[in-house]
């Protein structure tokens, strides 16, 4: 089960910049949209590469290593 976690930074300006943890795809979005009504505004979105995985699909990171023998 996902576990939403806000990281909130409200500049010395105003400005305020919403990070939100543990979720993927459309949800995040969601969430997002929950923030900006709670607050009022938004000057900007910027989306991770989280918020385009597809529910369901799995994410692998992988790293390919040379097993040639060396010598």
């Amino acid at each position: 089960m996902e576990r939403p976690e806000f990281e909130i930074t409200i500049r010395k300006d105003g400005k305020m910049t919403v990070k939100v943890k543990g979720v993927k795809g459309a949800k995040c979005g969601q969430l997002a949209d929950m923030i900006k009504e709670i607050v009022g505004k938004e000057d900007d979105r910027q989306y991770t590469s989280d918020y385009y995985v597809q529910e369901g699909q799995v994410r692998i990171n992988a790293q390919v290593k040379d097993q040639r023998p060396q010598g």
